[in-house]
C-alpha cells in the first residue's frame, strides 16, 4: 500500500519551504509584470473602468499553489528524479528553440529534442527519455487543470484585426501561474540506515526506475530525497467563435488527454526501451497537434462577437457595473432603452442622453441634483443563450425572433455609466494582430533573405 499518511506531511513542510526561496519570489515578481502588462493592453483598447491586476495576480498565485502541491504528489507517485532529467539541458535547449518561435518556449518540444538527441547520438548522456517525458507529462496534466479551473475567469475583452480584413470582438485567455514543485532527487546509498526520516516505499514504486548506482557500483539502496523547486506555467490563447468558458474547457480538456498518453509511453518507455523513440516523438508532435487543431478550429469557426442585424451585442459587461447588477451579460443583445429602439452603439447612447434630459426636465426647479438612486433605465434584450446555439442566425434579424425578449431595470447612479464593451462596429480603429511570433533567429533569417 502506498504511505500516503507518511508522505503527506513530508511534502507539506517541502512545499512550505518554497516560499522561503528567493527565485520563488523572483518568479512572483515577473507573473505579477505580466499581468500588470494584460491589464494595460486592455486601457490601450477600451475606457476601462479603474482596474488591478492584483485580483488577476492573486487568483494565479493562488491556484498555481493547489496545482504545485497535486503536480507534486503525482510526480512523487511516479517517482521521477530531477537528477535524471538533464534540467540545464532542458532549459537550454528550451530557450534555443525559444530563439525560433516563441511558442516552443515549451518542455514538449524541449524534452523530445533532447530525449532524441540521447537515443541518437549518446548526448547528453546522464539523461532518461522515460523520466523526462513524464516530467513534461505531468508539468503539462497540471496546466490542463489550471486551465481549466481559472482559464477563464477575468478575461479580457479585446478586438481582433481578422484575416478577411474586417475586426471581430474576443477575450485574451492568457493566463500565468507561478507553481511551487516538490520533485525527487535519487541517489543509491550502500548504508541507507544512515539517513533519518526513510519512508518504506511499496515494491511496484516507482512506477520509471531511475537506473542509478552507487559510488562502489551497483550495490546499495536506492533511496529518493524531496527537494523544493520554483517554476512558471503559461497558457495563452483567444476566443472568438466561443465563449471564454467554452474554448478553456476544450482546450483543456484535449491537452489532458495529451498529458495522460504522454506519461503512459513514458511508463511503458521505462519497461520498454524501444518505446523511448515512441515518448521522444509524441511529446513535441502531439503538443504540435493540438496546436494545429485549435487554430484550424478558429479559422473554420464563425466569429461569435460581431454585429447583429438587429440589437446592439455586447462583448463584454465590467463585474460590477450597473449592467451587470442588472443581470445582463457578454453576448447580449440590447433591443430597447426606455422603449427606443437601439441599432447600433450610437442608438444606445442617444437613448441614453434622451432618458436622462427626460428624467432632469421633470425634477422641481429648487431640486439640483437627484438622490442616491440615480435614474431607472428600462432595457429590452435577448439573453446570449437564446441566440448562440445556433450559428446561423447571430448575425441575422431572426436573432431578434430566435428567443423571448427579456426585461430589465438598471440602475444608473449619477456620473456613472452603463459599464460596457460593444462588439466592435466598422468606426473601429483599434485592433490587435493575433499572429505567430517568430524567434530573434526567425526575424534574422527573414530579414537576410528579403
Amino acid at each position: 500500500m502506498f504511505p500516503i499518511t507518511e508522505l503527506l506531511p513530508q511534502v507539506f513542510y517541502s512545499f512550505i519551504s518554497i516560499l522561503g526561496q528567493p527565485f520563488m519570489w523572483i518568479f512572483m515578481g515577473v507573473v505579477a509584470l505580466l499581468y500588470r502588462k494584460m491589464e494595460a493592453a486592455s486601457r490601450y483598447l477600451f475606457p476601462v473602468p479603474k482596474q488591478s491586476f492584483w485580483r488577476l495576480f492573486l487568483l494565479a498565485v493562488f491556484s498555481g499553489i493547489i496545482g504545485g502541491f497535486l503536480g507534486s504528489l503525482l510526480l512523487i507517485l511516479v517517482g521521477i528524479s530531477v537528477n535524471k532529467i538533464g534540467g540545464l539541458y532542458l532549459l537550454i535547449t528550451a530557450l534555443g528553440l525559444m530563439l525560433i518561435e516563441q511558442r516552443f518556449l515549451c518542455f514538449a518540444y524541449a524534452g523530445g529534442v533532447l530525449s532524441l538527441l540521447h537515443l541518437l547520438f549518446g548526448f547528453p548522456q546522464e539523461l532518461s527519455v522515460p523520466q523526462v517525458m513524464a516530467l513534461v507529462a505531468v508539468l503539462h496534466l497540471v496546466e490542463a487543470l489550471l486551465i481549466y479551473l481559472t482559464g477563464s475567469l477575468y478575461s479580457l475583452p479585446v478586438y481582433i484585426c481578422h484575416r478577411d480584413n474586417r475586426i471581430i470582438g474576443g477575450f485574451n485567455l492568457q493566463k500565468f501561474w507561478p507553481l511551487p514543485l516538490v520533485v525527487m532527487f535519487a541517489g543509491i546509498y550502500p548504508d541507507p540506515g544512515v539517513v533519518q526520516g526513510l519512508i518504506e516505499m511499496p515494491d511496484w514504486w516507482p512506477l520509471i526506475q531511475p537506473e542509478l548506482s552507487g559510488p562502489g557500483g551497483d550495490g546499495g539502496e536506492l533511496v529518493y530525497s524531496m527537494l523544493a523547486i520554483p517554476a512558471v506555467l503559461g497558457y495563452g490563447d483567444t476566443a472568438t467563435n466561443m465563449t471564454p468558458r467554452e474554448k478553456t474547457r476544450r482546450s483543456a480538456e484535449e491537452l489532458a488527454v495529451f498529458s495522460v498518453l504522454l506519461l503512459l509511453l513514458a511508463i511503458a518507455a521505462g519497461r520498454v526501451s524501444s518505446l523511448a523513440y515512441v515518448a521522444a516523438l509524441f511529446g513535441p508532435l502531439g503538443h504540435e497537434a493540438i496546436i494545429y487543431v485549435g487554430r484550424r478550429r478558429e479559422a473554420r469557426g464563425k466569429p461569435l462577437y460581431v454585429p447583429a442585424a438587429a440589437g446592439l451585442r455586447l462583448l463584454h459587461v465590467w463585474p460590477g457595473s450597473p449592467l451587470a447588477r442588472a443581470g445582463i451579460k457578454s453576448g447580449d443583445l440590447i433591443l430597447a432603452v426606455n422603449g427606443l429602439s437601439v441599432h447600433d452603439e450610437r442608438d444606445l447612447q442617444e437613448a441614453l442622453m434622451v432618458t436622462l434630459e427626460s428624467s432632469a426636465s421633470v425634477e422641481s426647479p429648487g431640486r439640483k441634483k437627484r438622490g442616491k438612486a440615480g435614474w431607472s433605465l428600462e432595457l429590452e434584450y435577448l439573453a446570449a443563450e437564446d441566440v448562440a446555439g445556433d450559428a446561423a442566425v447571430r448575425d441575422a434579424a431572426e436573432a431578434v425572433v430566435a428567443g423571448p425578449r427579456r426585461k430589465a431595470t438598471v440602475q444608473l447612479r449619477d456620473g456613472e455609466g452603463l459599464g460596457y464593451v460593444p462588439v466592435p462596429s466598422r468606426d473601429t480603429g483599434r485592433c490587435l494582430f493575433v499572429s505567430t511570433s517568430g524567434g530573434f533567429l526567425k526575424r534574422w533569417w527573414k530579414k537576410i533573405t528579403h
